[in-house]
């Protein structure tokens, strides 16, 4: 994915008919630039932790994630 948007990611999500056993993990820009363009959609609000439709968003502090590339993992249950 060249730009990782709110829409963009919501639309992944859908797409590829996730739920809440996985989250994302980004890389440190991506995740920056996703919060800015949610906090424009949301009015400046956002929740702790940060989800996009029950998905956790996370930012990749290991190296490991490339730039504009979207990490699934499955969660703890």
């Amino acid at each position: 994915m060249e730009k990782i948007t709110f829409n963009a990611m919501r639309e992944f999500i859908i797409e590829n008919e996730l739920t809440d056993s996985v989250s994302i993990t980004l890389h440190p820009d991506n995740f920056d630039e996703l919060v800015l363009d949610y906090l424009d959609f949301n009015d400046n609000q956002i929740e702790r932790p940060f989800e996009i439709l029950g998905i956790e968003i996370l930012q990749d502090n290991s190296g490991d994630i490339p730039k504009s590339k979207i990490h699934i993992m499955e969660t703890a249950q």
